[in-house]
């Protein structure tokens, strides 16, 4: 009878093959993580979306008006409302809130970030988002803010919540406005900053701040834009799930 040898592997040649599929997982693991941390991104917008436009459009339906001018006391800036009727109609569209506190928004404030993830977001001047404007946590877990203010009505989403991240603009905080009259809920086209100087103060003339309207902070929704609150205006392309620099790309696949 013939005797059959059966030959394995050594030891050499396995610790070979798992350096190779190590090698490989390195390789293609983080891009499989970038790929589903923006599938995820993509879902929460998709629901925060839908939930904040159906409370827009059944206050609208109630014929809340929009925008509502108020005498205040002090006789200044008659037109800011950080809890207008709108609002406060709005935010009963939702079965409960809790209110974000002061200390909490300090907290969130020092880790969101901007559009690239570079720079510390700045308080957007018009929505004032975790800064005068009240902020809640919705049922879903995300977050709704909205402020009168700057001729239009603001509302902004943080739609992954307080603790959860990344936040960062174009990320999964996103800014809404509609004008006075629009009655539409519109992805914001702009946003305004305060100037800072080099120590990071704001910048004032005459006691009152400077606005950054530098030609390298317009585009707020880039790679390249210098700006602290850049993503502002991204809302349009999450939208349309366009990438606002590579038409190759979905706007989830292409976020920095």
């Amino acid at each position: 009878m013939h005797k059959h040898k059966f030959k394995g592997f050594t030891l050499a040649e396995v610790l070979i093959t798992i350096g190779i599929i190590g090698v490989v997982a390195a390789m293609t693991l983080p891009t499989l993580i970038h790929e589903q941390r923006n599938k995820s991104l993509e879902v929460a917008f998709k629901k925060s979306y839908t939930h904040i436009s159906a409370a827009f459009n059944q206050t609208i339906a109630e014929e809340v008006p929009v925008f509502t001018v108020s005498i205040k006391e002090d006789g200044t800036n008659p037109e800011v409302d950080y809890n207008s009727p709108f609002a406060q109609s709005m935010y009963k569209k939702f079965r409960k809130l809790k209110k974000i506190g002061i200390k909490e928004k300090g907290t969130y404030n020092a880790s969101a970030k901007n559009y690239t993830k570079q720079k510390t977001m700045q308080v957007p001047q018009c929505s004032q988002y975790m800064s005068g404007a009240e902020a809640f946590i919705t049922p879903d877990g995300s977050i709704i803010s909205i402020v009168q203010n700057c001729g239009a009505l603001w509302i902004t989403t943080d739609t992954n919540g307080l603790i959860k991240g990344p936040n960062a603009l174009g990320h999964d905080i996103f800014i809404f406005r509609t004008g006075r009259t629009e009655n539409r809920l519109l992805p914001a086209y702009t946003e305004s900053e305060v100037l800072l100087d080099d120590t990071g103060h704001t910048v004032t003339e005459n006691g009152k701040p400077v606005y950054n309207n530098t030609e390298e902070t317009k585009d707020k929704c880039s790679l390249t834009s210098a700006s602290t609150i850049n993503g502002a205006s991204c809302g349009s392309f999450a939208i349309q799930d366009v990438c606002p620099y590579d038409e190759t790309k979905t706007y989830w696949e292409c976020l920095p």
